[in-house]
């Protein structure tokens, strides 16, 4: 393990330090997106010192942003009545619930039909629909006592799991495999009940005739109750599980053998990107089945960590409600609590200054650099494989055959030739279970990378040409 240099004492100190010194310390801080070379995998954004500027002015007012505050009914005169909340924040409690409504509108929602709140981070609002559709199917029959099946892609994010284990849904894991020595063999719960793995297509996308295989296998079990967690934008390939098929199936399905499903999708990533570019791709509440969805602000919503959005049919937030007496309202719906209110502040200034149109020039700029990345390195780099992958978003995974079907550690960590690319990859499995994953690397083309695309080929070329000499 690399020893860091140590930057300051632990200890608390018996008294202050100087101002300078501390400055000081404050200034080796360094970013990635800073660097001659900035990250190629990173889905986040380097951000507007226009925004910035706002933000340390929302700090010094410490405001708690907690609760949520989409909550109330629209009068005649087309005002609306909000619930009551935290008394003293009303103004920001009132742009939250516009900010989450104008979010929600690009999905297929408006203020009469979505709730929902600015969070913690994608993974958080995974896990308050999780939780929200735990509740909710707890209310559905369930016979023969088997618990709740959740279905995913293999490409599902890590927070997935999380959020089925902190609610109880099962324990699964990933066990080491003797052939390739990774561990990537999924092992689901021995009940059968939690994750279950739904196999996909080659362009990493959930398949629906796998789907009904793994229905029926764990219908003819005895479950009754089903939790679906689709992906719009997997963080490996930016692959659109296909929402509307899904909720074809589930409307089929839950009148021809009585089942209880919830969806919950995952947006994360392409909530910001496809409804921007191709809104007639529907992955949102235009799908009655939809129930609830995440949307992550601090990718391709430029705004800062954490900027995690959680949206949900009107009412559902009061399955998970808890009266709390000390607060105005007497209610927290969320998993957060205490929250700050820096993000969706940001988030109504910023989109309500650029419109739509902001947003989708923002979407396709990242698009363009991604088409010439991959004209690139088809045209230049013919032992990189570019995977098929959703024209709605800005991935371009890859397949590098640089040694053994992938880049060695050496040349991509740490002093390497493509160290400061910071690139990362995952698995892909081809479905089959005597075949080992492929190796894929996530390359998310955002507009800190957008001026070093033809040096990133280079660097590729540079590091395979290099490899093959010394090897």
């Amino acid at each position: 393990m690399r020893k860091e240099k140590q930057i300051w004492d632990w200890r608390w100190p018996e008294t202050g330090r100087s101002q300078d010194e501390l400055e000081g310390e404050i200034e080796k801080i360094f970013s990635p997106y800073e660097a001659v070379i900035p990250p190629i995998c990173y889905p986040g954004t380097t951000l507007s010192k226009n925004l910035l500027a706002k933000a340390g002015a929302l700090l010094a007012r410490q405001i708690n942003a907690v609760g949520s505050h989409t909550h109330g009914v629209k009068l005649a005169d087309g005002n609306w009545q909000f619930n009551e909340g935290e008394g003293g924040f009303e103004v920001i409690q009132r742009m939250e619930a516009q900010v989450i409504w104008m979010i929600a509108s690009m999905l297929g929602g408006s203020p009469e039909t979505i709730d929902g709140y600015f969070c913690g981070g994608g993974t958080e609002a995974n896990i308050e629909g999780m939780w929200i559709g735990r509740e909710w199917l707890k209310q559905r029959p369930d016979p023969m006592d088997k618990g709740i099946i959740v279905l995913v892609s293999p490409l599902f994010h890590y927070s997935i799991a999380k959020a089925a284990e902190l609610l109880d849904l099962g324990h699964p894991q990933y066990v080491f495999c003797p052939r390739c020595k990774k561990s990537h063999l999924f092992a689901p719960d021995p009940t059968g009940s939690g994750l279950n793995i739904v196999g996909m297509d080659d362009k990493g996308q959930m398949s629906i005739s796998e789907l009904e295989k793994v229905f029926y296998l764990r219908h003819y079990e005895g479950f009754r109750r089903f939790l679906l967690v689709p992906t719009v934008g997997t963080s490996l390939m930016g692959s659109i599980d296909p929402i509307q098929e899904i909720g074809e199936f589930i409307k089929s399905e839950s009148r021809k053998t009585g089942a209880s499903f919830y969806m919950h999708v995952d947006a994360s990533f392409a909530g910001f990107t496809v409804p921007f570019i191709n809104p007639e791709v529907q992955i949102g509440f235009s799908i009655p089945e939809v129930m609830s969805v995440t949307v992550d602000g601090d990718k391709m919503g430029r705004l800062p960590y954490p900027a995690g959005v959680f949206l949900c049919r009107k009412g559902l937030m009061s399955l998970v409600a808890r009266k709390v007496n000390y607060v105005r309202g007497y209610e927290d719906d969320t998993v957060s609590g205490s929250r700050s209110c820096i993000s969706q502040i940001l988030a109504w200034y910023l989109y309500q200054s650029e419109g739509i149109a902001g947003q989708c020039q923002y979407v396709q700029t990242c698009l363009d650099g991604r088409d010439k990345l991959v004209s690139l390195v088809k045209s230049q780099l013919p032992w990189v494989k570019v995977i098929p992958c959703s024209p709605w978003v800005n991935f371009a995974p890859m397949e590098i055959d640089i040694e053994d079907g992938q880049i060695p550690e050496e040349i991509r960590e740490r002093d390497g030739v493509l160290a400061l690319y910071h690139m990362r990859s995952d698995f892909f499995s081809d479905g089959h279970p005597d075949v080992c994953p492929r190796t894929i690397y996530k390359v998310c083309v955002m507009p800190h990378s957008l001026p070093h695309i033809e040096r990133f080929v280079a660097d590729l070329e540079r590091a395979k040409d290099g490899w093959d000499k010394t090897h």
